[in-house]
């Protein structure tokens, strides 16, 4: 018989930067989803690590001023959104207040720095990528987001954060998994979707059944998805009629007449909407354009490199995966932008000195702006030397980690730059994630 997790009632004194209300019990620290500063909640802990417990909550009373109804009904059991319980304008202060402590934290005073107002304009909806845990129970399979604190899946039968074209395939996998003789070695699927198409990738640990097969066949057909087999890594994406590669997805940035392809497996972000906002005030942080030599460092797929070509910049992308490269090659060459905007392979983090934008005996000097877009771990150790090798006047930097945005903006302001303008943009509501931009000026 399995233990039954411990409830307890506990007064939250303060909100997270995770999206957790903090509380003690014995003197030792609790962290508890759908709580907030000052309320009384009953904790029903669930985990306990290196001396933390983690708890659901459930609200008792002395409810916080900003408290509200959950759009979601599986919240806070399901483990895909942390903040469902705040309301929106509460998020994006919270988010905001989040940044300034990091910023405190490496002597920046926030209070000093030009803020721009939070941006957030889509609240549900939006997510157009997910990985999905799958678990077989009997003659069940849960398809969806682990359980807070927990590797168990829950129990979902739509989702508020998804697109509501891909919530829609829950229920129709939660019926189909069932079927398969390898149901039990179907760990995990996972969702992209472009403008115009939904991919989705099922990993599997045993081969398929011939009648497997048939019946993944019969799902795509009706779902009108391409669905994709993975027996191992993301190279061993076969589709599930003709075993061919992957077909590349396609997303719209119709302010400059863009279409930018995407693998399924590739990184793009995942809030349409906030992306095309949020390329329209790099694009303006980046004005005057015309001439411009721009260096995209973590360039990707050409995200924002190929809005700045298109209006007018000499762009130089470079980023690790070739596979990204050579797909913001050929969006460049779909986009006729093949001479205004041309990509490399680097492994930035082990790259000490930047490469020439123009041409190989020009000096790196060259570069007019820097556009910034790392993965959390931040821009790498060696940005100091980036910047001392560089006469640039302008760095971008996108950032999907408080933390490690505030470590380079100090090492950015110690290079001789200032702050022209800092701030939040809400690519991920009702979670605890949060993109930052920052613009310095030499």
């Amino acid at each position: 018989m399995s233990k039954q997790p411990t409830e307890v009632e506990l007064l939250v004194t303060e909100l997270g930067e995770d999206g957790l209300g903090h509380s003690e019990l014995n003197e030792r620290p609790v962290w508890v989803r759908n709580a907030l500063p000052g309320e009384t909640v009953k904790a029903r802990i669930l985990k306990r690590r290196r001396g933390i417990r983690f708890a659901d909550g459930e609200w008792l009373a002395d409810a916080h001023p900003d408290r509200q109804p959950s759009a979601c009904e599986y919240f806070p059991r399901c483990g895909g959104c942390s903040l469902h319980h705040l309301s929106y304008a509460a998020q994006l202060r919270h988010k905001e207040a989040g940044l300034h402590k990091q910023l405190a934290r490496v002597g920046i005073e926030p209070d000093s720095l030009p803020w721009r107002k939070p941006v957030g304009e889509v609240r549900l909806g939006y997510r157009r990528k997910a990985r999905l845990g799958v678990r077989a129970l009997g003659d069940r399979v849960l398809v969806g987001f682990r359980e807070s604190f927990s590797s168990r899946v829950a129990q979902i039968s739509h989702c508020q954060t998804l697109t509501p074209e891909l919530s829609r395939l829950l229920v129709p996998l939660q019926q189909l998994l069932p079927q398969l003789s390898i149901a039990d070695a179907v760990p995990q699927i996972e969702f992209a979707q472009g403008d115009l198409d939904i991919c989705v990738m099922l990993r599997h640990l045993k081969p398929l059944s011939d009648a497997d097969l048939g019946l993944l066949q019969d799902f795509a057909r009706q779902q009108r998805v391409e669905l994709l087999l993975q027996s191992k890594g993301y190279d061993s994406l076969a589709n599930v009629f003709n075993q061919a590669p992957p077909q590349h997805l396609t997303y719209q940035l119709q302010d400059y007449g863009l279409t930018l392809g995407f693998f399924p497996d590739q990184f793009i972000q995942v809030n349409t909407r906030m992306n095309r906002e949020l390329v329209s005030t790099v694009m303006g942080y980046l004005h005057p354009l015309p001439g411009l030599k721009l260096l995209d460092l973590f360039c990707g797929v050409g995200n924002f490199s190929l809005p700045a070509a298109r209006l007018g910049a000499q762009v130089y992308g470079l980023e690790f995966s070739d596979a990204a490269v050579a797909m913001a090659e050929v969006n460049a060459a779909r986009n006729r932008l093949g001479g205004k905007a041309r990509f490399g392979v680097a492994d930035l983090y082990s790259t000490e000195s930047l490469p020439n934008v123009s041409s190989q005996s020009e000096a790196s000097s060259a570069y007019d702006a820097l556009l910034l877009d790392p993965p959390r771990s931040g821009a790498g150790p060696h940005l100091a030397n980036w910047l001392a090798q560089t006469k640039l006047s302008r760095i971008v930097y996108v950032s999907c980690n408080p933390a490690t945005f505030a470590d380079d903006a100090k090492i950015i302001l110690d290079a001789g730059f200032s702050f022209q303008e800092v701030g939040v943009y809400d690519l991920f509501p009702q979670t605890a994630h949060v993109e930052t931009i920052g613009v310095f000026q030499r």
